[in-house]
């Protein structure tokens, strides 16, 4: 595997659950730390590594660490686990799913559902509500409480995997597609000169509301950003005009974004042949480009979306092809920058 792939696996086979971000801190900095000059988190615990360049001007390129999950809320008296979600999750998506407890030690459960033969005809009919399904651990309610505590996350159990025509699956690609994006920026960038310092920054709870994108971006106070995240992939049942696997990432193109930065980014794309799509979002993005535009007076963003199948549940499925080209891309489009009057491209 490449050296991205094998980042990208290791953090998407541990646990980064919004607010917890802490706990699996130290891959990031075991990778980025190569590429990187310093390190340093803001005070939500966003990771910001910095390449330090020859001029004044800072470039910050985030994309979110954080993921979906599970939090415990209720021991019951037959040792069952209730729940609550952490993040937007479809509860139809957590039946007969295989979970680990981070309690006092990690704890293997699973998420079961009523059987079909003692299930009504019109129970069928209704859509699972979280609060109706539950946790098995397989322990009495007095051995539970002995390892479990409410307010301990969950996580889905599922082992990142390659698929065929360079296809990865795995839960919480969600954005950590996205960071391993910017790690394989960091790489190009290291083979081609850069002038601007350049701050690849990992940011905690978008999930939940956008928070350490908001936090680090007062941090850094960058002259412009570049977000990664996701977005849709084509599977059958979307409109035939969803982003396709495997053909380049989506420059995203709305009010969250600088007009004139997006078109340099899309000139800087042709010019260098790297395959990229179009994404429309008219009023906002939902990602962490709506907080970091609004920091201090205004940042000019760019968005670059991973097109992605399954969002949101545990078989998120990329193309390690869309991830390798969007870093590219964005390596010389940093050169490009530097290169170029910023005032000029970025103005109105």
């Amino acid at each position: 595997m490449s050296k991205t792939k094998d980042f990208l696996f290791e953090i998407c086979n541990s646990p980064f659950v919004s607010g917890y971000e802490h706990v699996n801190g130290q891959i990031l900095k075991n990778y980025f730390s190569e590429y990187t000059n310093s390190f340093e988190q803001d005070k939500l615990g966003s990771y910001i590594f910095k390449a330090s360049g020859s001029s004044d001007r800072k470039i910050m390129l985030a994309a979110h660490i954080d993921e979906i999950g599970l939090m415990v809320t209720e021991i019951l008296d037959n040792g069952f686990l209730r729940f609550t979600t952490v993040g937007g999750i479809n509860p139809a998506s957590l039946i007969a799913q295989d979970v680990i407890v981070c309690g006092k030690e990690k704890l293997r459960g699973v998420i079961g559902v009523k059987p079909p033969h003692i299930t009504t005809a019109e129970e069928m009919k209704k859509a699972v509500k979280a609060d109706q399904l539950f946790i098995d651990i397989g322990m009495s309610k007095e051995n539970a409480e002995k390892l479990v505590s409410i307010g301990d996350v969950v996580t889905i159990h599922r082992e990142a995997m390659s698929l065929e025509n360079d296809m990865v699956t795995c839960k919480a690609l969600d954005n950590k597609a996205g960071v391993a994006v910017m790690y394989e920026a960091s790489r190009e960038l290291q083979k081609i000169s850069h002038k601007s310092n350049v701050y690849f920054t990992a940011t905690t709870q978008e999930e939940v509301g956008l928070r350490g994108a908001t936090t680090s971006s007062y941090q850094i106070k960058p002259d412009l950003a570049i977000i990664v995240d996701v977005g849709f992939g084509s599977t059958p049942e979307l409109p035939s005009d969803t982003m396709k696997m495997g053909k380049g990432g989506g420059i995203c193109i709305g009010a969250n974004f600088n007009p004139r930065l997006t078109q340099k980014l899309r000139e800087v794309a042709k010019q260098y042949n790297y395959n990229v799509q179009i994404e429309i979002a008219p009023a906002g993005s939902g990602t962490d480009s709506i907080a970091i535009q609004v920091s201090q007076t205004g940042v000019p963003c760019v968005l670059i979306s991973v097109p992605l199948r399954y969002m949101h549940t545990s078989v998120e499925v990329v193309s390690m092809k869309d991830i390798e080209s969007i870093g590219s891309l964005i390596a010389r489009f940093i050169n490009e920058i530097d290169n170029s009057d910023l005032e000029e491209i970025t103005c109105f």
